[in-house]
């Protein structure tokens, strides 16, 4: 299906309409949705009007970034609709105002590591050119994680821009995960290009090592980034830690500054 052309056609009866929203969101009106249309899997995003208006705020704000001129970024975004809920849709019964998002299904971008380093490197730099396709518009992600990284018609594409903002234009009140969050936001510093690399060393480091970062605490997290942070890779991919050492310098002057310098470094990598 062309990306182009793809349009959600409400006329279709749905199959296997099933809520997904974990029990905290649903409890402040946040609502996610699979079903199905002749085989293929759609998700349905929504939220409640007048409920939790954080996250209220930030659904409407990942709708307008949608409107902006999404055609032109067919490279880095997967096929969507926004939609409009009202009698004569087949969502009637779970919102009878506002509106909501709908994705096609797309599948984890990082799923096993390959056991070939050529291919790893190949599948980072696919990944590093999704989200250099994104800055070169003007816009930081804010809020990378592994699973915002999709695998649709064999390209990797980017989901869930409720706390993308056009640099540099960021906001105070914008949120992040402590888990993927740079060092420097933890001091109150606007998010960035570079926190967008920090986040994404994150997300290529726990892959290539199949491990998950720990910490109970958001003062356990900024202990853990700002200062006991350490790189180790197995032996056999250490050609990587040239890489990951650029993306997830503590000191932000220190990190690679755009893309291009993680393309760079990653592309005179030696591979064992």
């Amino acid at each position: 299906m062309s990306f182009i052309t793809w349009t959600f056609d409400s006329q279709l009866p749905l199959d296997d309409l099933v809520l997904k929203t974990k029990p905290q969101s649903y409890a402040f009106g946040r609502r996610l949705y699979t079903f199905q249309i002749e085989q293929q899997k759609y998700w349905l995003k929504f939220h409640q009007a007048h409920s939790y208006h954080v996250l209220e705020h930030a659904f409407l704000h990942e709708l307008d970034f949608y409107q902006q001129n999404s055609i032109s970024r067919k490279q880095f975004i997967v096929p969507h609709q926004i939609i409009q809920f009202k009698e004569n849709t087949p969502f009637h019964e779970l919102a009878s105002t506002g509106k909501g998002l709908i994705l096609v299904d797309t599948e984890n971008f990082f799923n096993c590591v390959p056991s070939d380093v050529q291919i790893i490197q190949q599948q980072i730099l696919r990944a590093l050119e999704t989200l250099e396709n994104m800055h070169q518009l003007g816009w930081v992600h804010g809020d990378l994680k592994i699973e915002h990284f999709r695998c649709y018609e064999n390209s990797c594409k980017l989901i869930d821009f409720e706390q993308s903002f056009k640099s540099p234009h960021a906001t105070q009140n914008l949120t992040a995960t402590p888990h993927y969050m740079a060092p420097e936001l933890f001091h109150a510093e606007r998010k960035t290009v570079q926190s967008d690399l920090y986040a994404f060393g994150i997300i290529v480091y726990e892959w290539l090592t199949e491990t998950r970062l720990q910490a109970k605490t958001y003062h356990n997290w900024a202990v853990l980034h700002c200062q006991q942070m350490q790189i180790q890779l197995p032996k056999q991919l250490e050609c990587f830690l040239p890489l990951l050492n650029g993306l997830m310098q503590k000191q932000v002057e220190q990190r690679f500054k755009l893309v291009s310098d993680a393309k760079d470094c990653l592309n005179s990598t030696i591979l064992l």
